[in-house]
């Protein structure tokens, strides 16, 4: 998700600076329509953000499955990388081969965790 927002807000901005920079003459013009663009960048941005707020105030408020779904993948997550790298050379086991989607899955999962254990936190505090 951060990619994403990083997206939005460094490289989209520059291009389409760029565009507004051949499209208009004078540097009025030229800055009031990046202010513009910029505006609704900014907007959708926001959008995004409450998006995904919503998402997980709705997993927070669920039932117990609803909030355990993370920490039962990642218990998951957890024992196939220990299998792979401990206990299968250890005991000389089959060692399976774990494909890089295996490990960019792996890091988006321990991202929205450690997002998600956070406002699971703070949805317990604001209940209070």
């Amino acid at each position: 998700m951060k990619k994403i927002l990083n997206w939005f807000s460094g490289g989209v901005v520059k291009e389409i600076g760029g565009v507004l920079d051949n499209l208009f003459t004078s540097d009025e013009e030229r800055e009031k329509a990046k202010n513009e663009v910029f505006k609704v960048l900014k907007q959708q941005e926001l959008e995004l953000h409450k998006l995904q707020n919503e998402i997980i105030l709705a997993e927070a408020n669920g039932n117990w499955l609803q909030r355990s779904w993370r920490p039962i993948l990642m218990l998951s997550f957890g024992f196939i990388v220990i299998y792979t790298k401990f206990i299968a050379p250890m005991f000389s086991l089959p060692i399976p081969a774990l494909e890089d989607e295996f490990w960019g899955l792996l890091n988006l999962g321990i991202g929205g965790y450690v997002v998600g254990r956070s406002a699971e936190k703070v949805m317990k505090e604001y209940k209070k």
